[in-house]
């Protein structure tokens, strides 16, 4: 057992690097591939949520989560000179209470997993822009 959460996450961090950095998972309702990079691991993991523990522990089966996600929608990045395009809303569910993942395009059409939302406020003013 592990003497506090930090040093899980340092493991869950770790872990991920190895095991999803620079790998892809692809999804079908946009049709492309979601590529994971360290950035957005570390965004995950540090990302606060209701269900924080059960949140983070689900990095070991984020590609079976991402491909079992249900397509919310996209809305246009707010930040666009950082060349990201789209975010893409994806809901899934953590110990029963729906969640979103939030996966970037790029203005090439790169899409990178990027983090995570127990917040509704991610679905303010998305459309379908895919399927």
């Amino acid at each position: 057992m592990y003497s506090t959460n930090k040093e899980r996450i340092k493991e869950l961090k770790s872990w991920a690097k190895k095991h999803l950095s620079g790998k892809t998972v692809y999804y079908k309702d946009l049709g492309k591939y979601i590529y994971f990079t360290n950035t957005g691991i570390k965004e995950y993991l540090n990302q606060p949520h209701k269900h924080y523990y059960e949140k983070n522990e689900l990095i070991k089966n984020i590609e079976t989560i991402i491909s079992k996600s249900i397509y919310q929608g996209s809305k246009p990045y707010k930040h666009i000179n950082k060349g990201i395009v789209y975010s893409h809303i994806l809901e899934t569910e953590i110990a029963g209470d729906k969640s979103w993942l939030i996966v970037r395009e790029n203005n090439v059409g790169v899409i990178q997993f990027y983090g995570i939302s127990d917040s509704k406020n991610v679905l303010t003013d998305i459309k379908k822009i895919y399927r």
